[in-house]
């Protein structure tokens, strides 16, 4: 086999082999302003603004919710249903605790666009600026209120341990969430295939709920 066959071929395998997602160590700064945007996301429930979160949704998840319902216009008829649900049954968010992030993971490049002219940045040279995304997990514990109709509109305590994929383009200061319905783990690997295929390697917390009595 001559040199430039091998060297195709060569070529041709390292471009079908799978890379996988760097978990990196982030300057702890940035974990304490992923742990804090987490925990406003929590504030925000616990002060009744639902929308808070659908507002703050990664946009690349949400296009892919809206084409699993349909439409940008049916999926936030049903967000927004759904918080008017909450409301009318009474649903309170008493305490919200976001943790330190468990991990972080560069999960995905992509161009920066400037967000009050929506386009796409360039460095001295002209070049379209790219950037990384960064993927963190961070665990919370919540309790909420919600009425039994059953006893009487007795209320009752329920505490969820669980974790939100919180996400910035590197440098930013801005997070973003995977809200509106928890991804699996399917659904993160579908959105950043470089993930680890080894769920341990990915950090979620055990998720886990039970009434307070």
């Amino acid at each position: 086999m001559n040199l430039y066959v091998h060297t195709i071929i060569a070529v041709m395998v390292m471009c079908t082999l799978r890379v996988d997602a760097q978990r990196i160590v982030v300057d702890p700064a940035i974990a304490e302003q992923a742990q804090a945007a987490v925990q406003k996301l929590g504030i925000e429930l616990m002060k009744g603004n639902f929308t808070y979160s659908q507002e703050r949704m990664y946009p690349r998840w949400k296009r892919r919710l809206a084409k699993r319902v349909g439409s940008m216009e049916e999926l936030e008829a049903q967000l927004a249903s759904g918080d008017q649900q909450r409301v009318k049954m009474g649903l309170i968010v008493t305490s919200y605790q976001a943790a330190k992030p468990t991990a972080f993971f560069d999960v995905w490049r992509a161009k920066q666009v400037d967000p009050i002219t929506g386009q796409v940045t360039r460095d001295d040279r002209g070049d379209q600026t790219i950037v990384s995304h960064w993927l963190a997990v961070v665990p919370f514990t919540t309790q909420i209120k919600i009425p039994d109709p059953q006893q009487g509109g007795r209320m009752r305590t329920l505490e969820e341990n669980s974790y939100t994929i919180a996400i910035t383009e590197k440098g930013s200061g801005q997070w973003y969430f995977l809200t509106g319905m928890k991804p699996t783990i399917q659904d993160l690997r579908s959105l950043f295939p470089s993930l680890p295929m080894d769920k341990n390697e990915l950090g979620l917390p055990e998720s886990s709920a039970r009434e307070i009595k």
